[in-house]
């Protein structure tokens, strides 16, 4: 893509530009915020070094100006002249007084003069800024590259270093850090340093808590690097154990580059060199050949089975809403926003969606029209076809306030897991209950599936996706805290990999899991995972079902974590009668307690009575009935309950 690159001078933003043009991006633009240079805005003095934003590195600005001649590419300047009025977790915009409609200002600018496609942006870490750049780049159209996103510091530092970039340190702010003894110093000068600060003080390696700044004078992609020929130091606080204070630069110069002393861009790494372990595994499908879904699967009628469950902790389960055709999509996503209305909350309390559509190739009109009804932080979401014969069944989970609704919605591609292509967030979490959507095997650098298509390949990156989403929602949460999971497989013949990856990557091998074989999943994947996770590590018991005094439906696990349950229930037999049924429901209802929710995955082309539930699920517990390609070859259906 055609990319701007926002620069500060900072080595993350010159970094970033190198992961751009390893990704296959072209830069042709360059964009600075400035501090202003006059009265405007309020400020007093003639010139601002620094300046109070959240969002801007202003310090070291003098050498900006440089930077076009440096690298060749064209550089754009703005003034900053908005301050931080929105402070939130969130940005929606209210006003031009926010110094983030600065940035609107330069990009809309450089968008409509060199059409860009694309922002390269340095973050790291900060949440705050990467959600601003997002909303930035949503309202123009453009795409958010954000290479270095919850990267490993260290070994980040290390790979800067590596390649050639020549930084020094202009500001310090931080204990264990002096300006007279580093400022000025270089990245490579500082290395152990910084690291050692790190364990004795928990210091940023790479500065993300505001511990330091830099100035790239010298990077890969510099014609001619620059050159500090004067300097001085700017006391900005004078505290005795971490005195704050920046560099000046009276006069800088440009000075052409031996060819031979600067190290190509070939040692910057790839995508694909991200996922290199993930890629690279494929021992365990030496004997795994996927079958082909080529025979056809009956379509099942879906049996109206409309409900909506209200627990005592606040958690709305709505189950069983079944679109006819696409014209009457919209029609029921009204339908859902009534029912949550009724219930005292509204779509944006939305925590979690399961869509399960007849052919992936709506997928793109479903987007535009459930897009509709979503904002800032849409839900987390399920999307797989099976094999039906109505449009979509739709089923949700909401909380009854959005203040009780935490988001994780990241828009940037990255190297950490896969940026939201859809209206949907990574992960919600509403008190102890985390809700991701559904993970395939993406390669975040590219957003494209692994090629040749390898099953391995694809859950390994499911699963690190998974695991990588949980640890920035909550450090303490992981696999091995997982309160209900499905793996939605296109064949049967890999849930055995699929069960042996589940604990690589973390997962309890005790933890029961409901493996269902779908005709399709989105991109064409062939592993989707859905997990729902707990801040408590719950324990799970094994009954035995029995809907007779000697008839054995199957096996039921049921997990608890703190005040949540949930439940597998896997049935080797389907019940035969209206009888069976009550049998079987009691003794599930009895272990989920009451206002629980229901999913019913079942065999398509089976004679599955689902017309017998009608009249015995009450009407005030959400079900949804599921019919899907496959199961594991011992499982005749699957139920899945939970209660929170």
């Amino acid at each position: 893509m055609r990319t701007v690159a926002l620069i500060s001078g900072g080595k993350d933003s010159c970094y970033n530009i190198l992961q751009c043009i390893a990704a296959g991006h072209e830069i042709v633009a360059l964009a600075n915020l400035h501090p202003p240079n006059n009265n405007d805005c309020g400020y007093n003095t003639a010139t601002v070094d620094e300046m109070d934003s959240y969002m801007y590195q202003t310090v070291g600005h003098d050498a900006i100006a440089l930077y076009s001649e440096a690298t060749g590419i064209p550089l754009y300047r703005e003034t900053i002249r908005g301050k931080s009025v929105q402070q939130g977790s969130d940005y929606k915009f209210s006003g031009p007084e926010d110094e983030v409609e600065d940035l609107y200002r330069l990009l809309s600018h450089v968008k409509e003069t060199k059409a860009v496609e694309a922002v390269s942006v340095g973050a790291i870490l900060s949440n705050y800024q990467r959600v601003r750049v997002e909303n930035v780049c949503g309202r123009l159209g453009l795409v958010s590259l954000s290479y270095l996103w919850q990267r490993d510091q260290e070994e980040l530092l290390e790979e800067m270093i590596g390649s050639g970039m020549n930084a020094i340190l202009i500001k310090v702010a931080a204990l264990g850090l002096d300006p007279k003894k580093h400022l000025g110093r270089s990245i490579q000068q500082c290395q152990n340093e910084l690291t050692e600060l790190k364990g004795k003080f928990g210091l940023n390696v790479c500065g993300e808590g505001g511990e330091y700044e830099t100035l790239t004078l010298d990077c890969p992609i510099f014609k001619k690097m620059i050159v500090v020929e004067e300097s001085e130091i700017v006391p900005h606080s004078k505290d005795p154990f971490a005195p704050v204070a920046y560099l000046k630069f009276p006069k800088l110069s440009l000075a052409d580059k031996d060819p031979s002393s600067t190290l190509g861009l070939n040692l910057i790494r790839k995508p694909e060199d991200f996922c290199r372990f993930e890629l690279d595994s494929h021992d365990d499908e030496k004997s795994q050949e996927a079958s082909p879904l080529d025979h056809v699967f009956k379509k099942a009628d879906v049996v109206p089975f409309l409900g909506s469950s209200q627990t005592n902790s606040g958690i709305i389960f709505i189950s069983g809403l079944v679109v006819d055709s696409e014209s009457d999509f919209q029609n029921v996503m009204n339908i859902l926003q009534g029912i949550i209305e009724n219930h005292g909350s509204n779509m944006k309390a939305v925590l979690s969606v399961c869509l399960y559509i007849r052919d992936m190739a709506d997928y793109p009109r479903i987007n535009t029209v459930y897009g509709q009804y979503f904002d800032l932080n849409p839900p987390a979401r399920v999307c797989v076809e099976v094999p039906i014969a109505c449009y979509a069944v739709i089923e949700a989970t909401v909380t009854l306030s959005v203040d009780l609704k935490r988001s994780l919605h990241v828009q940037s591609i990255s190297h950490w897991a896969p940026a939201n292509i859809g209206p949907y967030s990574q992960c919600v979490a509403t008190g102890d209950l985390l809700a991701m959507s559904g993970q395939i095997g993406l390669i975040p650098g590219s957003m494209s599936l692994p090629k040749p298509a390898n099953f391995v390949a694809e859950c390994r990156l499911a699963l690190r996706h998974v695991t990588r989403v949980l640890c920035v929602m909550d450090g303490n949460v992981s696999l091995f805290k997982a309160l209900q999971v499905v793996c939605f497989v296109c064949d049967a013949i890999h849930i055995a990999v699929a069960k042996m990856l589940w604990t690589e990557y973390g997962g309890d091998p005790d933890q029961p899991i409901a493996f269902v074989v779908t005709r399709n999943l989105p991109r064409n994947a062939l592993v989707e995972w859905q997990v729902w996770t707990h801040r408590i590590k719950g324990s799970t018991e094994k009954l035995t079902v029995m809907v007779s005094p000697s008839k054995q439906a199957g096996h039921v696990y049921v997990t608890k974590c703190g005040e949540a349950t949930a439940l597998l229930c896997q049935l080797s037999n389907i019940p035969a009668d209206t009888k069976e049924w009550s049998t079987l429901y009691q003794r599930l209802a009895q272990q989920l307690g009451q206002n629980h929710a229901l999913r019913i995955f079942y065999k398509s082309g089976n004679d599955f009575q689902s017309e017998m539930l009608s009249n015995i699920v009450p009407e005030s517990i959400a079900t949804t009935l599921i019919p899907v390609c496959g199961l594991e070859p011992e499982h005749a259906a699957l139920i899945c309950g939970i209660n929170v």
